[in-house]
């Protein structure tokens, strides 16, 4: 987790910033983070909440970018299937695209599926830990890094890290390429919508592949 939580921290320190620019008590700044942990919607939220948007578009916006999450749930519940309510709900909980990635790119080592919760819930702990300090540093500080180091592609770069070693033949290629195709084609899509039907549509894409009768 240690590259991830590089482009995490600069990240916090921007959302702390925002949220304290914002005129939002200490209090409500980090009840909203605990909340709601998922630091893009919380970024949109915010912006909106200056803008004076409706309390409607303001849930709305936030729900629809977390949209993604039901991808990643359907994906990760076969994990815990068989843990404890308390396991399942921590780990619904901390579940974010960091950890989910970092648990996908790593599971082919894992031997069961206890196995993979632990190693799950040591890289959201982290995750949970560097994203909530550096938020509160950041409130209550500011975004103390220099923008000249532009620290922020690191998050993407790490992405990147995480997924060319499960491209292990050539429809999951041809499927990340689509996806990475689709998703800027689709970004001035409103309400980042673009970025979900980038999804599906990476997925149907693959799905055709692997019907065709000569695949990988």
């Amino acid at each position: 987790m240690l590259p991830i939580t590089t482009g995490v921290l600069p990240f916090g320190l921007v959302m702390g910033t925002v949220a304290s620019h914002a005129e939002l008590s200490s209090t409500q700044a980090v009840g909203m983070n605990i909340f709601v942990f998922a630091g893009a919607s919380l970024l949109a939220v915010v912006d909106l909440m200056l803008q004076g948007a409706s309390s409607l578009i303001v849930l709305s916006a936030g729900l629809i970018i977390n949209l993604r999450f039901m991808l990643y749930s359907a994906d990760f519940a076969p994990f815990v299937q068989n843990s404890s309510f308390l396991t399942k709900f921590f780990c619904s909980y901390t579940l974010t695209d960091q950890s989910y990635s970092c648990l996908k790119a790593n599971e082919t080592q894992l031997k069961n599926q206890e196995e993979a919760v632990q190693f799950y819930l040591g890289a959201a702990i982290c995750m949970l830990i560097a994203w909530q300090g550096s938020v509160v540093v950041g409130y209550f500080f500011g975004n103390i890094l220099s923008p000249s180091l532009s620290l922020d592609y690191a998050i993407p770069l790490s992405f990147v890290a995480l997924v060319m070693p499960t491209l292990k033949n050539r429809v999951m290629v041809l499927v990340a390429i689509s996806a990475a195709l689709f998703s800027v084609i689709l970004r001035p899509v409103p309400f980042n919508l673009g970025l979900l039907l980038s999804v599906f549509l990476a997925l149907g894409f693959g799905a055709y592949l692997t019907k065709r009768p000569h695949r990988d």
